[in-house]
């Protein structure tokens, strides 16, 4: 999957109101705050392979330019610092997994979601 697929597949969240029923909604989820600069770009093509195929997580997006107060909410209700590009992962409404800027990298959210959403044996979830 491409970056911009899953930027469409991504539900776009732009107020708080957004963010709090989003995380009520959906108990396993990733939520990405996107900026502005090219750190969003190679985060998302690195999270396009490993969350295109998880059908089995919400994934939210916050564009933080236009949608600040959506994220100062998230970062709030999770007790995680606000930070750009950012990848959090939740789990039973838990932040599990919490990266940012360069340290966004295919092999620690690979890790994550095995560690925190796959049931044993089910081996990697990238092909």
């Amino acid at each position: 999957m491409a970056a911009n697929e899953l930027e469409r597949r991504a539900q776009v969240l732009r107020t708080p109101e957004e963010v709090e029923a989003f995380l009520a909604a959906h108990a396993n989820a990733a939520v990405f705050k996107a900026g502005s600069c090219h750190r969003t770009d190679r985060a998302l093509e690195t999270l396009a392979p490993v969350l295109g195929p998880r059908g089995d997580l919400a994934l939210g997006l916050i564009r933080v330019v236009e949608c600040r107060a959506a994220s100062q909410r998230l970062a709030d209700l999770t007790g995680v610092q606000h930070q750009s590009p950012q990848l959090l992962l939740l789990r039973d409404g838990k932040t599990v997994f919490a990266r940012d800027n360069w340290e966004i990298s295919a092999e620690a959210v690979e890790e994550a979601l095995k560690t925190h959403f796959d049931p044993p044996g089910r081996g990697s979830v990238a092909s």
